[in-house]
């Protein structure tokens, strides 16, 4: 019976979480955490909880490819990171726009080194 109880419970949670009433510019919908983005088109991603592992840019328009990404092994990437720059000991995992095209829209997904990612559609 708590088995049966659990699921309709998780069921009624994942319907609430649909479709999102926030700015098409400013999503946050299922992310594990926030993450705050600066203005311009090098803008500087911010997260809290720690280092990161992972940090990529996806153009959410067509081609609908990544961008610009970055990994690090040690999972030693500190906030809050600047797009087009490579931190110390981090490798470059995408650089086809080092700068950003103003009015497109993008997604940032962040992998901190606890494996919880945090995501965020933007335009700069």
């Amino acid at each position: 019976m708590k088995r049966r109880v659990f699921l309709v419970a998780a069921a009624v949670m994942l319907a609430g979480c649909g479709s999102s009433t926030a700015p098409s510019n400013d999503t946050n919908d299922g992310s594990a955490f926030d993450i705050t983005i600066g203005t311009g088109t090098r803008p500087t991603y911010t997260w809290p909880g720690g280092l990161g592992f992972s940090v990529s840019v996806v153009r959410v328009s067509a081609p609908g490819t990544i961008v610009w990404g970055i990994a690090n092994p040690a999972q030693t990437i500190a906030s809050p990171v600047t797009h087009g720059t490579v931190p110390g000991g981090s490798i470059a995992s995408a650089n086809t726009e080092p700068t950003l095209t103003a009015g497109v829209k993008y997604r940032v997904a962040i992998t901190r080194a606890d494996t919880k990612t945090g995501f965020k559609e933007f335009t700069p």
